[in-house]
């Protein structure tokens, strides 16, 4: 009987918390969707095992479908409606936004994001997620349920949406190395016009 017992508490405490990891994501997906545009100071920093590299540059994103990081060092990486241009990291070319594509994915990581859209996007990559709030923060973070066979991507991305106004702060993305590759956003001007011709190339 008592295991029994443990075991309906231990579901039910299950459920609870479901229904707080919803309740927040939705909050969280509200409170982003009536951002039409913004334009912020956006640091990046990449740490390997043995080399941590930072640079700092701009980010514009223009809802649904259009975001550009453009850094100090001639780095960028650019989205538009249909296609994905980028010089950044092991990414160097344009491609074409192709459903179920790794670019595609590796794009509305950041567009999902931007608009608190992470139970779509844990939808469309096969994310199981979790949601803890610590230090001013609700941190939500998805992992692959299942690793690539090429192991290529990245198994874990987590964003940080502010605990005061649930917008974003920072994105960051582990790849199936260890390797992290952070995104930390700032001085953000919401709702700002931002020229057509930052997306395109």
């Amino acid at each position: 009987m008592k295991k029994v017992l443990i075991l309906i508490t231990a579901l039910l405490m299950s459920f609870q918390m479901q229904a707080q990891d919803l309740s927040l994501l939705n909050r969280i997906k509200a409170a982003n969707s009536v951002i039409k545009s913004f334009e912020a100071n956006l640091t990046n920093t990449m740490v390997k095992p043995k080399k941590t590299t930072t640079q700092d540059g701009k980010l514009y994103f223009v809802a649904q479908n259009e975001f550009a990081a453009i850094f100090d060092t001639g780095d960028y990486m650019i989205v538009n409606e249909k296609k994905i241009k980028m010089d950044i990291g092991l990414f160097h070319g344009t491609f074409k936004l192709r459903d179920g594509g790794m670019m595609q994915s590796l794009g509305n990581i950041f567009l999902y994001g931007f608009q608190g859209r992470i139970e779509e996007l844990a939808a469309d990559n096969n994310y199981a997620l979790t949601t803890k709030t610590e230090n001013g923060y609700h941190i939500v973070t998805g992992i692959i349920k299942k690793k690539k066979l090429l192991g290529v991507g990245y198994k874990q991305v987590v964003f940080k949406y502010q605990a005061d106004n649930l917008l974003i702060k920072e994105i960051n993305l582990y790849d199936y190395k260890g390797n992290l590759d952070s995104y930390t956003i700032t001085n953000v001007k919401y709702n700002v016009p931002i020229a057509k011709e930052t997306f395109q190339f």
